[in-house]
């Protein structure tokens, strides 16, 4: 019994001396991954150990929830350990320490920290990054903010925010710019102004890819309606074309016409909703992607506006191409049939030679300034109806026109009406009617073609109006 209790006493003893010389554990600050090293590397700093016997200290990382030795390091005063065998780029990773003496005992090893693992999402309609990370492990309620770092290709980081801890541990990045590289980390900072860094993540922000457009004409045809015509290279990622049309070059587009994308590499259009003796208008073509936004847009064209004034043709510069216009050339109706008449350089935007007196119809033709001759536009204008200037003008609210358009029959008021001449819009006389002597004039146009007529009223005092009517069907 006595050996039994010396036994005891003994084991007490050995147990009280062991206590006694374990040193005091360091005090953990922080585990930080350090952004965009390669190999991905984590450093842990400490407070050393208040025991002036410690040795160094023992690293340690929790593996399936394991607690691991990896490495030591010697000195009391050593604070830092740098691992670079780290996968904290895809995955928390948690450490642990612990201090050792001279006599071989180890201290307690400390409650775990973790790596802050940092992730992403990229809104490629928005352009918008949204950054994720959990709370930082053992600093509890301690944490004072969240600070953001983002840095761009060639320069260095720029705290972009700093964020309370109840955030939810999330901060969206907006108006990226397309095509531009961007690389985050965050910084967890406590109260006490240690600090810990995540990961860092990087990306292109990248969006839906449009294609080339090239508006290659806004051209007046026959029928006096504008006929469009757009290239289309380099397909992206479209759901469909919006052609723009204003009578603005720079502002107040609105959308006329929406074309369902099927791969296709010309996209031709006519616009009827036109008065093209009146107005320029101007018409672009633009793609929109799978986000319903815009994502590529065509130069910009327009019609010629050819007018006949004080016994010359005057007309609208020609704006639709890169290298500009190498020569207008002015033709004339004769019976149905066009002539070239004459032509001008770039910029040179009137006519007055070989102008008959006899009322006449004239259009002009712009032709493309290109290196390959087989690929050149060509851009018409409207026909511009000549009036005998020495003879007199009716006031034009004296007659009356309608409907306007018209389908089978159209009205003429006036007072003394003589005679009515209408011609279509290539110069051929389709009716004439003469000695009228009503105010009330119908006129049957069942059977003509649709589009844009001219019609020249003379009065028995031989003063003469020229009016427009369109033909719809």
């Amino acid at each position: 019994m006595k050996n039994f209790l010396s036994i005891i006493l003994l084991a007490f003893s050995i147990s009280a001396v062991a206590q006694y010389n374990l040193p005091d554990p360091p005090k953990f600050q922080s585990a930080s991954v350090i952004p965009e090293s390669s190999p991905v590397t984590v450093r842990l700093t400490w407070l050393p150990s208040d025991s002036t016997d410690v040795a160094g200290y023992i690293v340690y990382k929790i593996v399936d929830n394991i607690t691991t030795t990896i490495d030591s390091v010697r000195g009391r005063q050593s604070t830092s350990y740098e691992y670079t065998e780290s996968s904290a780029n895809t995955t928390s990773e948690r450490f642990r320490l612990a201090a050792f003496n001279n006599a071989g005992y180890k201290s307690t090893i400390t409650d775990p920290h973790s790596t802050i693992l940092l992730s992403y999402s990229l809104d490629t309609c928005e352009y918008k990054a949204t950054l994720t990370w959990p709370n930082y492990i053992n600093w509890g309620t301690d944490i004072a903010s969240y600070r953001v770092y983002r840095r761009l290709a060639n320069t260095g980081y720029q705290l972009i925010n700093t964020l309370p801890p109840d955030t939810h541990n999330e901060y969206a990045d907006e108006n990226l710019t397309n095509g531009t590289w961007y690389c985050y980390y965050i910084e967890a900072v406590r109260n006490d102004g240690t600090t810990a860094t995540s990961n860092s993540v990087d990306f292109i922000a990248s969006g839906y890819e449009g294609p080339m457009i090239t508006a290659n004409y806004a051209s007046v045809n026959e029928n006096q309606n504008i006929a469009l015509n757009f290239q289309i290279a380099n397909y992206g990622e479209v759901t469909e074309y919006h052609i723009f049309k204003s009578i603005n070059s720079t502002e107040n587009f609105s959308t006329i016409e929406i074309i369902p994308y099927t791969g296709q590499t010309q996209i031709t259009y006519t616009d009827r909703n036109v008065d093209v003796s009146r107005n320029i208008y101007y018409y672009k073509l633009v793609s929109i992607h799978p986000c319903g936004q815009i994502s590529k847009s065509s130069n910009t064209v327009s019609n010629i506006l050819l007018k006949f004034r004080n016994n010359r043709l005057e007309w609208s510069e020609c704006m639709d191409w890169p290298y500009g216009v190498i020569s207008y050339k002015v033709f004339k109706y004769i019976n149905g049939r066009s002539y070239q008449i004459g032509s001008t350089g770039p910029g040179q935007l009137t006519f007055s030679n070989n102008l008959d007196t006899i009322p006449l119809c004239y259009f002009v033709e712009a032709y493309e300034n290109c290196y390959d001759i087989s690929q050149q536009n060509v851009s018409r204008s409207n026909i511009a109806y000549s009036n005998n200037s020495a003879v007199e003008s009716i006031d034009m609210n004296a007659v009356s026109l309608y409907p306007n358009p018209a389908n089978e029959q159209f009205f003429i008021d006036g007072q003394h009406i003589d005679i009515i001449r209408i011609y279509s819009a290539t110069g051929n006389l389709v009716s004439k009617l003469e000695n009228i002597g009503e105010e009330r004039i119908t006129i049957n146009c069942d059977g003509w073609n649709s589009g844009l007529y001219n019609i020249r009223i003379i009065t028995t005092e031989g003063k003469t109006l020229t009016r427009k009517i369109a033909i719809s069907r």
